[in-house]
């Protein structure tokens, strides 16, 4: 009885074990293109989310009902969407095994996600993805510095035993892009990033190491892992190096996507071996992998037509108009390959080193098209009345009337009229009055218009119009401009960002780090110099110009009016030994400042008729700023005849003064000072043999040196000094 009973136990642990569990995965995607206002706009983070999460919903098991996304979210719809992710699991209650995905792509530092002016924080993330009520819990994270999370909490990463998704797994995951003194980049090759990129890829199959048909949590680390750090190698943001951080308890590893979840299938015969690139048939990179000899590789993949380069040691072939359909596997042998004429040459890393449309043409046969026109890719020479070509094209245009490349070009366009270029350009554009590129590196010259929205090189030409970068130079009578890396020369200059400098009668710039020099000079923002007559800025370096204004400088502008937002702008009204009263305008920086002054006699019987009146201007330095200060300053004042109708601002008859002034200013309220001070006064005469002012008392010094003579004095002031302060 009892060996019956031991018996029947053991059958049914037996069933129980093989019975599978039933499962319910959910997913968060959130992409977030806009990192704040001091990051780069990236350009594919919201496709990067998409791609995922098609993936997972195709292949890895998860009803559309359970994804969220969140696209360019603050931190606030982010918690939103956690919280609305963990009411969906909570309002099921089926019994099934329950299993969250959360994936990011986007900005991030080392406090956190970094989601348009807002920072969420690593601890806030990583706390609510553990909360969530789920048996096992994987987040990955595609964003710069996104392997600090990995170092908030230890974690294990437990031998994978690849047994099928009813494994008992429980625990946390967490994969990153890079580590955490790393930036994550993104290909515009590629048109996404370079681990994302990688780990869909290795999720439809390319990183099924066994050929049993799934694709665990670890292969598709190991996988992404290993491309991502040879994709990077030669980029010029350097190598990335995901990490990982995992603590899942169980007996097999969670996995993640499985082939036989999809039913259009593109099988790689085992004895092909290369790098395989997969494009769509809009000539999109779909997948990338390296297959050794021996090696059995499926994807799942929509249904639809591709083409496939394969990238032996020697030698490359191409397989075009590849026909995938549902219900189907497409197997792919070396009798479907063509043998390419020139090997690939495309550059890993560089999102703009090399398109990969233009791969293509340069392997094309070389061709001498008299009639200018071309469908497919093509190398060679195109002549006629108008030029044409749809398909990328490399070599040189030459027509009449005009040159239109619809796709990547890397060549010379010539024509008397016209040339555009509307996808990557890489080249010489020369016509007497329209250039047109959008991705550029080389040159245009024009007689009237260029205008391009992204490039490196020089523009020539009476205006120049770039709407993104140009790290070369352009130069011609009108220049705009969202970035210029180098120089702009003309005689109207504007550009969003120039790093090295303007030179022209007026130039604008959101933002100049070296320099402006120019008649007439705007900008945000200056790093070092703006020169001219007249400089406006936000936030700059030094000034030097007639007329300087800035909200902030961060050294002492130089120039007759400098009106500064984080300096002095202040007057003092005084009246003085003389019995004068005037004011005095201060104008510049604690360091410098210049004053203006003017001066009059006070009288009781009409003050439009008192003379003489005096008009000076004069430079000065203050101790102190925000509080009580002490100023010393120098006026050269010009004090001219008595009567009104003869006077004139630096007539020969006027006296010259020179006043030497030491003054105490004690604050009674924010922006008004008592001041009184002492003074050393010298008048001189010009023309004329009298003077025009001496002080009350009568008490001074005379001397005369040949016709001139000279009256020497100190002297007293008090008053009340009004301003910024």
């Amino acid at each position: 009885m009892m060996k019956t009973l031991f018996a029947f136990s053991l059958v049914f642990a037996a069933f129980l074990y093989a019975a599978p569990q039933k499962i319910e995965r959910y997913l968060l995607v959130a992409g977030a293109n806009n990192g704040g206002t001091d990051r780069v706009l990236l350009r594919y983070a919201e496709s990067d989310a998409n791609s995922f999460a098609n993936v997972m919903s195709q292949m890895g098991g998860i009803d559309q009902n359970n994804i969220l996304r969140v696209f360019n979210p603050n931190a606030k719809t982010m918690q939103n969407g956690f919280a609305e992710l963990e009411s969906r699991l909570k309002s099921k209650s089926t019994g099934a095994r329950k299993e969250v995905v959360v994936y990011y792509s986007g900005h991030a530092d080392e406090k956190g996600l970094r989601l348009g002016g807002d920072i969420y924080s690593w601890a806030d993330f990583r706390k609510n993805v553990n909360k969530l009520s789920a048996d096992v819990k994987v987040a990955i994270l595609d964003a710069c510095g996104s392997g600090a999370i990995t170092r908030t909490k230890g974690g294990v990463s437990k031998p994978a035993f690849l047994q099928d998704a009813s494994s008992e797994m429980t625990g946390y995951a967490y994969l990153t892009s890079s580590n955490e003194n790393e930036v994550s980049q993104e290909s515009d090759r590629l048109k996404g990033s370079f681990f994302t990129h990688a780990l869909v890829s290795g999720l439809r199959g390319a990183a099924d190491m066994t050929g049993d048909g799934k694709v665990t949590l670890n292969e598709a680390y190991q996988f992404a892992f290993n491309e991502t750090l040879q994709s990077t190698q030669s980029t010029t943001g350097g190598t990335q190096h995901p990490s990982r951080d995992m603590n899942l308890a169980g007996t097999g590893d969670v996995v993640m996507t499985d082939l036989r979840e999809t039913n259009a299938t593109l099988v790689l015969d085992s004895n092909m071996e290369g790098r395989f690139f997969i494009r769509d048939a809009q000539g999109n990179l779909f997948a990338e992998l390296y297959k050794a000899r021996g090696r059995h590789v499926e994807l799942g993949m929509p249904a639809g037509k591709y083409s496939v380069q394969m990238e032996a040691p020697s030698r490359a072939w191409m397989a075009s108009d590849i026909q995938i359909s549902e219900g189907k596997k497409t197997n792919l042998t070396m009798n479907n390959m063509r043998q390419m004429s020139r090997q690939i040459a495309v550059a890993r890393g560089d999102a703009d080193s090399v398109m990969t449309g233009l791969d293509s043409a340069r392997m094309a046969p070389f061709k001498f098209n008299l009639f200018g026109h071309s469908t497919q890719p093509e190398n060679g020479v195109q002549l006629g009345f108008f030029t044409y070509a749809s398909a990328a094209f490399v070599g040189t245009q030459i027509s009449l009337l005009g040159n239109v490349v619809s796709n990547d070009m890397a060549g010379t366009q010539l024509t008397p009229l016209m040339n555009i270029a509307t996808k990557d350009f890489y080249g010489l554009q020369g016509t007497g009055l329209f250039n047109y590129a959008t991705n550029f590196n080389g040159v245009q010259a024009a007689g009237t218009f260029n205008f391009a929205l992204k490039g490196k090189g020089l523009q020539a030409g009476m205006i120049n119009l770039y709407a993104h970068d140009l790290d070369g130079v352009q130069a011609s009578t009108i220049n705009f401009g969202d970035k210029v890396a180098y120089g702009q020369y003309g005689v109207i200059n504007a550009v969003g960002k120039t790093e090295v400098g303007q030179g022209g009668v007026i130039n604008v710039a959101g933002k100049a780090d070296i320099m402006q020099g120019g008649v007439i000079n705007v900008a945000g923002s200056v790093k070092e110099w703006q020169a001219g007559v007249i400089n406006v800025g936000g936030h700059v370096g030094r000034q030097l110009g007639v007329i300087n204004v800035s909200a902030k400088s961060d050294k002492t502008p130089i120039g007759l009016v400098n009106i500064v937002g984080n300096g002095i702008i202040d007057a003092t009204f005084y009246v003085d030994e003389t019995g004068r009263a005037g004011t005095a305008l201060h104008l510049g920086t604690p360091y410098l400042y210049t004053l203006w002054e003017y001066s009059i006699s006070p009288s009781f019987d009409g003050w439009s008729d008192t003379w003489p009146r005096s008009f000076g201007w004069g430079l000065g330095t203050r101790f102190g700023m925000w509080g009580n200060f002490i100023n010393l300053d120098y006026a050269f004042i010009d004090v001219p005849d008595e009567g009104k109708d003869n006077f004139s601002l630096g007539s020969a008859d006027a006296n010259r003064m020179h006043k030497m002034r030491l003054g105490l200013n004690y604050k009674l309220l924010p922006g008004i000072a008592l001041s009184s001070g002492l003074t050393l006064n010298g008048l001189a005469t010009a023309g004329s043999d009298d003077f025009w002012l001496e002080p009350r008392g009568e008490y001074h010094w005379h001397w005369t040196f040949g016709d001139h003579k000279v009256r020497l004095w100190p002297g007293l002031y008090a008053g009340v000094t009004v301003g910024k302060f």
